[in-house]
């Protein structure tokens, strides 16, 4: 599933329904077969993987927002938070694109 999507091949069958009837996407869930990998695989890794900009890339990961925070830094936080989600929407369409389909069953 994942190597086709790398590669820009969409598959031909539905391998991943959408357990919550289109209403909501979980990526994590859908990109890991629902739980069926061994590893848990962080936005950052799927970034890397399909070419996407990682919010991580600027030098900013979720765990340093608390002491962002503490610091009054709210532009930075913003900013790692923006990246967030321009790569979420970015994995989203290459899951739409490329996995939906032919995702796990």
């Amino acid at each position: 599933m994942v190597r086709s999507a790398v590669h820009k091949i969409k598959p031909l069958r539905d391998l991943m329904p959408n357990r919550y009837a289109d209403q909501h996407i979980d990526l994590f869930d859908q990109l890991s077969c629902f739980g069926a990998t061994r590893r848990k695989f962080s936005l950052d890794m799927w970034c890397r993987t399909f070419g996407i900009k990682s919010p991580k890339e600027d030098g900013i990961t979720g765990y340093d927002v608390k002491d962002l925070y503490k610091s009054r830094k709210y532009t930075e936080i913003a900013r790692y938070c923006s990246g967030d989600l321009k790569a979420t929407s970015e994995l989203f369409t290459i899951w739409e694109n490329y996995i939906k389909v032919g995702g796990c069953r």
